[in-house]
């Protein structure tokens, strides 16, 4: 079945971010509300509304398969947005464990907290 969440960037930051099924926004993929097909629809409308609102900004969905670690966007542009790089471990976002994995176990650098 296909399955799908709403996501856009933070006006304040830039970051990405995903709707929550209580209507407010996320910048882990976890925490999002996943949409059926039938449903879709009123995913769309609640992040227009939330871009009306001037609470994001180019909001869409993005179909998402669910993995061992959680939901994982199924475009690797999506998971780049949700994770970090994908060209080092060290720039991968740490609080996302499983992305990345480090060769010799190096941690994942913290550039900021949120």
């Amino acid at each position: 079945m296909e399955r799908f969440v709403i996501t856009a960037n933070d006006l304040r930051d830039g970051l990405a971010v995903y709707l929550t099924a209580a209507g407010d926004w996320s910048c882990c993929l976890d925490d999002a509300r996943v949409f059926g097909p039938a449903d879709l629809a009123d995913g769309t409308a609640l992040g227009r509304q939330a871009e009306e609102a001037q609470c994001v900004v180019g909001a869409y969905e993005i179909e998402v398969e669910e993995g061992d670690c959680g939901l994982r966007p199924l475009r690797l542009r999506e998971r780049i947005r949700a994770f970090g790089p994908s060209t080092h471990a060290d720039f991968a976002r740490a609080d996302v464990p499983g992305h990345l994995t480090h060769a010799d176990g190096v941690e994942p650098v913290r550039f900021s907290e949120r």
